[in-house]
């Protein structure tokens, strides 16, 4: 049962950080000063912090570890592209246009790392056609 609700405040806060990125994506790009209130950082940052710590319960009651299950090798190679992406899009490109493609990129990864962890596969297409 434990289990149960700890992959549910997992999945939440996946949404939550998906959601609250996009709105973010969207400030910065409208030019909104919201996106550099510390509020906003620390908000988004408490979030990630419990989503990893719920992931990262996950693996260990369930013993299945990234390099050891090549699904979660993908997702975890793919959420340090996703934070890499993401600091592109929201800080580190030089124009809004630059910043608007690094953030879809990054939603693009999200979608790939979703995809991967409801078919437990690295080819999640594959799953999903076959």
């Amino acid at each position: 049962m434990l289990y149960y609700w700890i992959k549910e405040l997992h999945v939440a806060t996946v949404v939550f950080t998906v959601s609250f990125f996009s709105i973010r994506l969207i400030w910065m790009y409208t030019g909104s000063r919201l996106v550099n209130r510390p509020w906003v950082r620390r908000l988004s940052q408490a979030n990630d912090s419990l989503l990893l710590v719920a992931g990262i319960t996950l693996a260990v009651m369930s013993h299945q570890y990234p390099l050891v299950m090549s699904w979660l090798t993908a997702k975890l190679a793919v959420l340090i592209l996703y934070i890499i992406l993401g600091m592109f899009a929201l800080r580190w490109a030089p124009t809004r246009n630059s910043r608007l493609l690094f953030g879809v990129l990054a939603l693009a990864s999200v979608g790939y790392i979703v995809a991967v962890a409801l078919t437990r596969t690295p080819q999640p297409w594959q799953a999903m056609l076959g």
